[in-house]
C-alpha cells in the first residue's frame, strides 16, 4: 500500500472507530444521528458505518419507542463480538466478572484467596479465569482484555506492585506473574480506581461529573473522578490516604479483617473491660458489630460512631482540597456504612463549609469488578476494530480509499 493509502486507511479506521464509540456511549442511533454527535459528514458516516456491519461490529436495530423515526434505520454495537475480564484480588476472595463489551457482567466467580503468598495468589486467580470461560457458542473472539485489579500502585515501567497492603506483594513483579496464568491482553490497575470508574459507569456517579469514591475496608483509599475522568496524580498515588508506614486515618493489618482489628487494635481490649461483662463486648465479627450496634447494644455503638468520625474526617480532608459534591462509600466498612451515614454526616457539617453529600455504593462488593470489566472493554474495542476491519477490508489499494469521505 502507497503511503497516501496507507494515510487513508488510518483514516478510515479512526471513523469507523469514532462511529462504534459513538454506538457503544448511546446503545443505538440512527446515520443521522451519528453523523450528528460526531460532527460528521453523513457519507463518511454512512461508510464507516458500512464497513463495521462487513466486519460485524454493528448490526441494525429497533428504532426507539418514542418519538417519529422517519423510516430512519437504526443500528447497536455487536456488543458480543469479545468478552473481557474483570479481577478483583481481595484480601480474603479474588473475584471475578465476564463481561461483553459493553461491559455487561454476565457471569461471577469468587474464590478463596488461600493465602498471601504469589503462588497462592495466581493459583486463585487461574481458579477464577478457569471458571468464566468466554460462551462457546457465541460466535466470539474469546477473551480479548482482562484487567486485575489490586490495592497499591502499580509501576506502569516496570510492571511492579508499589505501597501495597500487602508485604508478600510489595515491589512484586506482579504484571510478570499474572502473565503466567492469564493469556492475552493483561493490564493491572488501582482497585478504588476502578471502583471509582465503576461508580462512573453504572452507580451512583453515573450522573456526576465530579465525585469521589472512598474504599473503608483492610485500608482506605480514594478514587477522585473530576470533570467525568479518573483523576491519577503525577505518579499514580492519588487517593493513597492509607498507605504503609503513614495511617492517620487507620489502624491496619493486612492479614485481618478490617473490622476485626478495629475492634482489637483501637478498642480491643480497653473496650472489653469498660463493658464490664462478657455479654456487653463488642462482637468481634464485623458483620455482627454492625448487628450489634443496629440492635443498639451500648458498646458497639460507640465503636461505630468513632468509626464514623474517622471518616468524616478523611472525607472532610478530601472534600477541603477538591470540593467534590458526593462520596460514594464502599469496601467492607463503607458499604455497613448505612448506619454510620447521619454521623458522618453531622461531623462533616462541622468540619468544612460545603459538606459534600454521602452515599452508599449501589455496586456493593461488585464496584472494582465494574470498573475493571468496562476498562477491559473501552481498551478491547481499538484492538478488534483494527483487526476486523483488516480482514474485510478488500485487498487491493484502491479499494481502501473508499472508507474515507
Amino acid at each position: 500500500m502507497t503511503s497516501k493509502n496507507a494515510t487513508l486507511g488510518t483514516l478510515r479506521e479512526l471513523n469507523a472507530r469514532s462511529v462504534l464509540g459513538a454506538l457503544v456511549d448511546n446503545g443505538r442511533l440512527s446515520r443521522a444521528e451519528v453523523a450528528r454527535r460526531l460532527g460528521m459528514a453523513k457519507p463518511t458516516a454512512n461508510r464507516a458505518i458500512e464497513a463495521l456491519a462487513a466486519a460485524g461490529l454493528v448490526r441494525e436495530s429497533s428504532p426507539p419507542d418514542s418519538g417519529p423515526h422517519y423510516g430512519a434505520i437504526y443500528y447497536e454495537p455487536a456488543l458480543g463480538v469479545g468478552h473481557v475480564l474483570g479481577i478483583d484480588v481481595g484480601a480474603q476472595f479474588v473475584r471475578g466478572a465476564l463481561a461483553d463489551l459493553g461491559g455487561a457482567i454476565l457471569a461471577r466467580y469468587d474464590h478463596p484467596r488461600g493465602g498471601d503468598d504469589i503462588p497462592s495468589l495466581l493459583a486463585a486467580v487461574s481458579a477464577v479465569r478457569t471458571h468464566l470461560p468466554a460462551p462457546a457458542d457465541a460466535g466470539a473472539d474469546g477473551i480479548v482484555g482482562t484487567v486485575v485489579a489490586m490495592a497499591g500502585v502499580v509501576d506502569p515501567a516496570a510492571g511492579r506492585l508499589l505501597l501495597s497492603s500487602e508485604p508478600s506483594l510489595e515491589g512484586h513483579p506482579v504484571v510478570e506473574d499474572l502473565a503466567t496464568v492469564l493469556t492475552g491482553p493483561l493490564a493491572v490497575d488501582n482497585d478504588v480506581n476502578l471502583a471509582a470508574l465503576g461508580e462512573l459507569a453504572r452507580g451512583a456517579g453515573q450522573n456526576e461529573g465530579d465525585f469521589a469514591f472512598l474504599s473503608v475496608g483492610t485500608g482506605v483509599g480514594s478514587g477522585l473522578i473530576l470533570d467525568g475522568r479518573l483523576r491519577r496524580g503525577a505518579r499514580g498515588a492519588a487517593g493513597e490516604v492509607d498507605y504503609p508506614g503513614h495511617r492517620p486515618f487507620a489502624t491496619h493489618s493486612p492479614a485481618a479483617d478490617a473490622l476485626q482489628q478495629l475492634v482489637e487494635d483501637r478498642y480491643g481490649a480497653a473496650a472489653k473491660n469498660r463493658a464490664g461483662s462478657r455479654d456487653e463486648a463488642v462482637p468481634e465479627n464485623p458483620a455482627r458489630l454492625f448487628e450489634a450496634a443496629r440492635a443498639g447494644w451500648p458498646l458497639a455503638v460507640r465503636v461505630v460512631r468513632e468509626e464514623a468520625q474517622r471518616i468524616a474526617g478523611t472525607i472532610a480532608m478530601i472534600a477541603l482540597v477538591v470540593d467534590v459534591p458526593l462520596v460514594v462509600l464502599g469496601g467492607g466498612i463503607g458499604l455497613n456504612g448505612g448506619i454510620m451515614l447521619d454521623p458522618i454526616r453531622d461531623r462533616l457539617a462541622q468540619l468544612v463549609p460545603y459538606p459534600p453529600r454521602v452515599e452508599i455504593s449501589r455496586l456493593g462488593d461488585a464496584a472494582t469488578l465494574v470498573g475493571a470489566v468496562t476498562v477491559a472493554a473501552r481498551e478491547a474495542w481499538p484492538r478488534i476494530v483494527t483487526a476486523r476491519l483488516a480482514a474485510t477490508s478488500p485487498s487491493s489499494s484502491n479499494a481502501a480509499t473508499q472508507g474515507v469521505a
